[in-house]
């Protein structure tokens, strides 16, 4: 079996949501940043992301001489005909010809490529990750076997999910918005969800109000998680975490900066609160974190932190030292919900695994068969390979 054909596929997908999608509610809102003067640390300027109007991703899609389809997707949230670029110009040449069951040799040729030149995150490594999920899309066809299954088995089946996520309000946020936002955490466990992912960094107070109301409308046995996507200082974080960890939050993602080795240490040592983090692209990011004892749980994205490949060498890592491994996906297509899937249920030390909540126009409508949630519970599919049939015409329709 020899790859023939190497296709990356831009999305840029309507968004069908009545709300805006939750990460870009918290984090990407422009307001102080353009010419004021602020005194605030951090400054505003290093706490807003860009993000994209419409629901984007790359669609890998590799074929084989033996009429076999496999598919992949590369996370690109912004700007995804740059990560098509690529695939096309970078990547498919270095894998057309080659066995797609090969996958940690292709894995390394892939990321070898353009290693001397320092990109070891980033677009490139979420480039790699949709054609390495492709590979062992392929790889479980040929073997007749799910991911799972070439993993080395299912530790679980289903996966509990937690929902994510609900944007935290700033504290000058009037009293009715505050009812909604219990009234959305609310309606989320009479879904069936044991818990449920905040996305804070709203100003410390404004984070304690909404998650303390949060807290307790759904009382102390339902599972809140908060995510502050970094835009803390390191005493900031401290202080929060530890009001955090006095709510009985389970876990404090990307509490400052991400390249702040030394200040993650710091916090995951002095609270008890486990420290989680997000945006590790590699094992070699990973490494660097538990070695400093900077880390509790490990939340590598399957379509940004180098694919199934690299996701479970991070997993086995966090395992043998003891840590919790939790995917991360925040927003993606039915592909990337499906191989985290796999992930989860393979890795013994899975914790959770994260569920974006919200109307997904790549998900469920792009399979013949939907993933099944269930209460809280996403079902890995056991068909091989990813276990997926992908509606092609209905995924091209989104094609940027």
């Amino acid at each position: 079996m020899k790859i023939t054909k190497v296709e990356a596929i831009p999305i840029q997908a309507r968004a069908i949501d009545k709300k805006p999608y939750w990460g870009s509610a918290a984090w990407g809102d422009e307001r102080g940043t353009r010419g004021e003067i602020s005194t605030e640390y951090p400054t505003p300027q290093r706490r807003r992301y860009v993000y994209s109007k419409t629901i984007d991703t790359v669609i890998v899609r590799i074929e084989t001489d033996d009429g076999r389809v496999g598919w992949g997707e590369a996370k690109a949230p912004v700007a995804p005909q740059a990560t098509a670029k690529i695939i096309d110009l970078l990547l498919a040449d270095i894998v057309i010809g080659a066995d797609p069951r090969e996958t940690t040799l292709l894995w390394e040729r892939m990321y070898a490529g353009m290693r001397v030149r320092g990109h070891r995150a980033g677009f490139y490594l979420e480039a790699i990750s949709g054609v390495d999920i492709a590979l062992w899309d392929l790889a479980g066809q040929a073997a007749g076997a799910s991911i799972t299954t070439l993993l080395g088995g299912s530790f679980r089946n289903p996966v509990r999910v937690y929902a994510s996520g609900l944007p935290a309000l700033p504290i000058d946020a009037p009293d009715d918005a505050l009812a909604q936002l219990v009234a959305d955490a609310v309606a989320l466990r009479d879904a069936g969800y044991t818990g449920l992912k905040m996305a804070i960094g709203r100003g410390l107070k404004g984070d304690l109000r909404s998650i303390g109301a949060v807290r307790d409308a759904l009382g102390d046995d339902f599972i809140i998680y908060a995510d502050a996507a970094g835009v803390y200082s390191r005493a900031q974080a401290m202080w929060l975490g530890g009001a955090l960890q006095d709510l009985g939050v389970g876990f404090f993602e990307m509490p400052t900066f991400p390249e702040d080795v030394e200040g993650y240490a710091e916090l995951a040592q002095a609270l008890t609160i486990p420290i989680a983090l997000d945006s590790i692209g590699s094992r070699h990011e990973a490494v660097e974190l538990i070695r400093a004892r900077a880390i509790d749980v490990l939340q590598p994205d399957v379509c940004r932190a180098g694919g199934i490949t690299e996701c479970r060498r991070i997993a086995e890592l966090a395992d043998a030292h003891g840590l919790a491994f939790a995917p991360h996906i925040s927003i993606g297509s039915a592909i990337h919900f499906g191989a985290s899937a796999h992930l989860a249920s393979a890795m013994p030390n899975t914790l959770t695994s994260e569920y974006w909540i919200g109307e997904n126009p790549i998900g469920n409508v792009i399979l013949d068969a939907p993933l099944l949630l269930d209460r809280g519970y996403l079902h890995t599919p056991t068909a091989p390979g990813l276990g997926l049939s992908i509606r092609e015409e209905e995924l091209r329709k989104h094609s940027a």
